[in-house]
């Protein structure tokens, strides 16, 4: 058994991994559900131990991660949403430090695109009609009641009020990402969400195709699997 780096997507934080981490711990992994910096949580106060939220960039999430990664073994590095252009950077900058990375229903880049590039190059508006601007500076809020129902189509109203959203830095979705060699040379696995909306289907088989991934699965449900197929996805994510 290995160590596990989770990380979240846009307006989230660790929690959102709760219904799976659990389950990767008892099978005898050693677990983290990162918080990215400015979504408060354990990085350091309310807002990842910077005072300006809006300052924050995906440079930011990728040193944060990497730092976490290259503090014991090789991990498995798995990101959600966002998370995939997080864990793209962190094999860019500490490939030594990353086993392998796993895409959850997640934004897979090429070396100078952003995450608005990717959702943009979609048919589908993704989750922008929930989206508002934030009351700090920056920063950009989901309206919750809006995004349920994309985000997790399937999901129970009590699945779905049990997710807690925080404000986003909009740097860490405009800026663009920088690839090479070093993350051509880590392994990859992609996770598809079939009935996404946010990062659509269609997305995530173009971005796979054009950055192939040794591994691939396939759930049906919509965005948050982790919410809606903790079980399926533990046991892939255990099996990896």
């Amino acid at each position: 058994m290995g160590r596990i780096l989770l990380v979240h997507g846009a307006w989230g934080t660790g929690a959102i991994w709760d219904r799976v981490a659990p389950r990767l711990s008892e099978a005898g992994h050693e677990v983290t559900a990162v918080t990215l910096p400015g979504h408060g949580g354990e990085n350091g106060g309310e807002n990842g131990g910077v005072h300006d939220p809006g300052a924050i960039g995906l440079d930011d999430y990728v040193a944060h991660v990497a730092a976490l990664a290259v503090a014991g073994p090789p991990a498995l590095l798995v990101g959600h949403s966002m998370g995939g252009m997080v864990i793209s950077g962190v094999a860019q900058a500490v490939p030594q430090a990353v086993r392998k990375l796993v895409y959850v229903a997640a934004l897979l880049p090429a070396d100078g695109q952003s995450l608005i590039d990717l959702i943009r190059s979609q048919d589908s508006p993704g989750v922008a009609r929930a989206v508002r601007k934030g009351a700090r500076p920056g920063t950009s809020e989901i309206d919750p009641e809006l995004a349920a129902p994309i985000f997790f189509p399937e999901a129970t109203p009590e699945e779905a009020a049990s997710v807690t959203y925080v404000a986003q830095p909009n740097r860490g979705q405009t800026e663009a990402i920088r690839l090479g060699p070093a993350f051509d040379s880590v392994p990859r696995a992609y996770v598809h969400a079939r009935h996404d909306q946010v990062v659509t289907f269609a997305l995530q088989q173009q971005m796979r195709a054009r950055t192939p991934c040794a591994e691939v699965f396939t759930l049906d449900c919509g965005h948050f699997p982790q919410l809606t197929r903790p079980e399926e996805l533990a046991a892939i994510l255990g099996g990896l």
